[in-house]
């Protein structure tokens, strides 16, 4: 079970990261418009708006994205706040169909186990 502890701290700072790069790519797309609409279409308020909406959107994902990372870090490290963590944001994703539902699943699966629960207690476990 150490194993699947391992996969799930580890698929969490990439569903996080995932999140960032999206919040990025999304605020990029919305600044170049801006500055095509300026360049090409003489219309100099467009870069200031999009501007304002693209940091607004990066936050939105920073903030999002922020504690899924934090939980993937906690679970690799046995944490119990990153288990506890890791149910409040493994609920949450359980509506972000189709691979948050996936990825809360999984995660509540090993975290509720017996043998997870045990890795995050100290206890030794035994693989079988």
């Amino acid at each position: 079970m150490t194993g699947h502890v391992k996969v799930v701290g580890i698929l969490w700072i990439v569903w996080g990261a995932m999140g960032l790069i999206i919040g990025l790519f999304v605020a990029s797309l919305l600044i170049g418009a801006g500055l095509i609409a300026k360049i090409e279409g003489g219309e100099p308020e467009a870069l200031s708006i999009l501007t304002i909406i693209a940091t607004f959107i990066t936050g939105l994902f920073l903030i999002l994205s922020l504690p899924d990372i934090i939980v993937g870090i906690g679970i690799l490290k046995h944490q119990q706040w990153g288990r506890i963590l890791g149910f409040i944001l493994a609920a949450l994703n359980l509506l972000s169909i189709p691979f948050g539902t996936a990825l809360g699943i999984y995660t509540l699966y090993v975290l509720l186990s017996p043998e997870g629960q045990a890795i995050f207690e100290g206890k030794k476990v035994t693989e079988t």
